[in-house]
């Protein structure tokens, strides 16, 4: 099991360029809002929902999880539990959920 606290910044790296590399390395968006939020002393995490529309795959593995932890969840339950988890409107939410049923199931890192 992969801890937020195993993933340090490499020296110069932005919060872009390290979100993208933890990205890559196969997690999903709210473990990367976590070490984010530890290595860059983030108090919160408001504000991130806008931040992670550009990790397409991050989001896409945590809506996955979602799937995988409720495999029965409707559209509608789906779009609020997303809407929930990562701050974002209903209508974001439902944006990405139907992006999530186009391109199905991502694995992630647990």
């Amino acid at each position: 099991m992969y801890k937020f606290t195993d993933y340090t910044p490499e020296v110069g790296e932005n919060e872009v360029d390290f979100c993208r590399r933890l990205e890559e390395f196969g997690h999903e968006e709210m473990f990367i809002r976590k070490t984010l939020c530890y290595h860059f002393e983030r108090e919160n995490m408001e504000g991130l929902g806008a931040f992670f529309n550009q990790f397409e795959q991050a989001r896409l593995r945590h809506i996955s999880m979602l799937k995988e932890l409720e495999p029965n969840r409707n559209h509608y339950s789906m779009v609020k539990k997303v809407a929930k988890n990562l701050g974002l409107s209903d209508e974001l939410a439902e944006l990405w959920v139907n992006r999530f049923d186009e391109v199905g199931n991502l694995s992630f890192l647990r």
